[in-house]
């Protein structure tokens, strides 16, 4: 009756536990959670005993969670649901002390563990040579012609008329309709929906339905007869990560590839693996772990999907670590690597170790370096660019060095993830936005609706297939499906965005120089900048963008992995980051009379059982 005798304690001491902080500094605020979360876990260790980080791991952080109304942290979310697996085996990994569980569930408290904080590197071989910036492309030569989609999302469950603001982290569907309310027994009374969703999608918290998708597909091949090759730069899946199985995300990774292949039957595809392919969501385990977690079903499944696609000598290597290089062309090689494997800050597993992951970095080093030495040229495709919110420093940097050290060699970088259209400038000096910059990674927008885009897709125009090119980037178009003029079945057409980005933005060229002399530029040139706002969304609908977010926006490009000195002369104040958050963290502090339910509930079996 340990934890009965704990209860008891609670009650005596129970006036050190106080109210909901309602007013006071953010640091007043979190120094009182921490107080709190750290007595109220002495407690219950006090009641358990050593059984705390054992048999009753669970029910402590259940009871973190609920005491402290924790809602949207990944610990918190999932626990109940299908990963209690990977919950249990992390935490029993990384748990020393029990109170421990405050710094990895509650923001500035004493974080026994920085994952944003990586110290780790993979070495560089050879010599680095000086940076050459990139040689003016010849015309008048061969061009390639390359189709760029990305961030998919298709929501098989979509259902046109249901509720686009439920209130849920994906509405649009069937199951979550609030347009009826009761009326007395057994009866209905209908209530408006605050926003009916659309045939084509919805410009809401909604991913699109499959037939967007295959009609853009469609669209495509129909219009665009020249494609050399395709680049899907990730995430398939919808955001209903509560419904995500092994077996689901199978089918669905199938059905993308199936279909892609169907309308584009000779020509070659070439994949990245998304956040949202993980199962649970962000969860790529490497094989420092349990088997039972290890990724062969999936790894397996694409590399099944992609044949033809991804190289039989390349076969092996997708399906141990989820990368693979291809060369398409004489002196061209392409990268396809798993940034979730190794970057997500999301990624549980990577709180046990997060040092090179199945040694993804070394990996990409060593294919960097055989380019280099045969003379070739490289495009590397991906998923999380290293400057988002969600990769984890310790990837970032190092990929970031990766790149700066073999920049004369990377022509083309094409990632995704973001679902606006971004580019981030890398520079010679990664702490310096007045170094040289060195190269440009391109995130393109996304397929998705989600939350506030329309569909889209992109066209590279490389220097093309011929003896000493540098398949560097020319141009592109981009075209967009408009969600809110196209409103019934009838309307199929895309709209170009536009034909050139060169034109678009006043660009000599896409070399780094350029792109980072256009951020410069559009801190005082409002017009550009409203172009790009448009672009980024690829909506014209939108609010004003000024002071604080239109200086983010431009400090986002400058920031290809997690600094503040880059954006120092934009005014953007330093990031703020907690561990397993995609959204502001719990401020809540509970009261004594709510602790003191909480340990009334678990008194009445005095065991860890739910």
């Amino acid at each position: 009756m340990r934890l009965f005798a704990a209860f008891c304690f609670v009650f005596l001491f129970g006036s050190s536990l106080a109210g909901p902080v309602q007013n006071g500094s953010p640091s007043k605020r979190a120094s009182e959670q921490c107080q709190v979360c750290d007595f109220f876990v002495q407690i219950l260790h006090n009641g358990w005993g050593d059984k705390t980080l054992d048999d009753c791991l669970i029910d402590l952080v259940i009871a973190v969670c609920e005491a402290f109304d924790i809602e949207d942290n990944f610990i918190c979310n999932h626990l109940l649901k299908d990963f209690e697996d990977v919950v249990v085996y992390v935490l029993s990994e990384i748990l020393v002390e029990p109170n421990q569980i405050c710094g990895l569930l509650l923001k500035d408290c004493g974080h026994f563990i920085d994952p944003f904080a990586g110290n780790w590197s993979v070495p560089l071989p050879g010599v680095q040579p000086p940076y050459k910036p990139p040689a003016d492309i010849p015309t008048g030569k061969p061009v390639l012609n390359v189709l760029h989609l990305t961030d998919v999302h298709v929501d098989m469950y979509y259902q046109v008329g249901s509720e686009a603001k439920c209130g849920e982290p994906l509405c649009c569907r069937g199951d979550n309709n609030t347009n009826e309310i009761t009326a007395g027994a057994g009866a209905t009374t209908p209530k408006p929906l605050n926003m009916s969703a659309g045939y084509w999608g919805t410009i809401a918290d909604c991913d699109i339905p499959y037939w967007t998708y295959t009609n853009m597909l469609d669209h495509i091949a129909a219009n665009h007869k020249n494609i050399d090759y395709v680049l899907v730069t990730g995430d398939l899946e919808s955001h209903a990560d509560w419904d995500y199985t092994r077996e689901t995300h199978q089918r669905q990774v199938k059905n993308i590839s199936d279909s892609i292949r169907a309308r584009f039957p000779n020509i070659p595809v070439y994949f990245s693996i998304g956040n949202h392919e993980g199962v649970p969501i962000d969860n790529f385990a490497p094989h420092f772990t349990p088997k039972k977690f290890h990724m062969d079903w999936l790894y397996d499944t694409m590399a099944d999907s992609w044949q033809g696609w991804v190289p039989a000598d390349q076969d092996a290597t997708m399906r141990y670590m989820g990368s693979y290089v291809i060369k398409p062309y004489p002196g061209l090689r392409i990268i396809s690597l798993n940034t979730p494997l190794g970057g997500d800050n999301v990624n549980f597993f990577l709180y046990v170790n997060q040092t090179d992951p199945d040694g993804t970095m070394t990996w990409l080093v060593n294919q960097l370096y055989a380019a280099e030495q045969a003379g070739d040229k490289v495009h590397i495709t991906a998923h999380i660019p290293g400057g988002d919110g969600e990769c984890l420093e310790g990837w970032a940097i190092n990929y970031y060095n990766a790149v700066n050290r073999f920049a004369n060699i990377i022509t083309g970088q094409f990632f995704g993830h973001t679902h606006s259209e971004e580019f981030y400038v890398m520079f010679a000096d990664p702490e310096d936005a007045k170094s040289t910059p060195t190269g440009v990674i391109y995130s393109a927008g996304s397929i998705t609706t989600m939350s506030s885009f329309n569909p889209a897709y992109r066209i590279y125009k490389l220097d093309g297939n011929y003896k000493g090119s540098t398949f560097g980037v020319i141009d592109w178009e981009e075209w967009y499906f408009d969600i809110e003029k196209n409103t019934n079945p009838s309307q199929k057409d895309f709209t170009l965005l536009y034909s050139s980005v060169l034109q678009e933005y006043g660009l000599k060229n896409t070399n780094p120089t350029e792109w980072a002399n256009m951020i410069n530029r559009m801190v005082t040139d409002d017009a550009l900048f409203a172009k790009y706002l448009k672009n980024y969304y690829r909506r014209t609908n939108l609010g004003p963008c000024t002071g604080t977010c239109k200086s983010k926006l431009l400090c986002n490009a400058r920031r290809a992995h997690h600094t503040d000195k880059l954006c120092i002369d934009l005014g953007v104040q330093p990031e703020v980051r907690a561990p397993f958050y995609k959204k502001p963290a719990s401020k809540h502090v509970p009261t004594r009379e709510e602790i003191d339910k909480i340990l009334l509930k678990k008194r009445a079996n005095d065991q860890c059982q739910r």
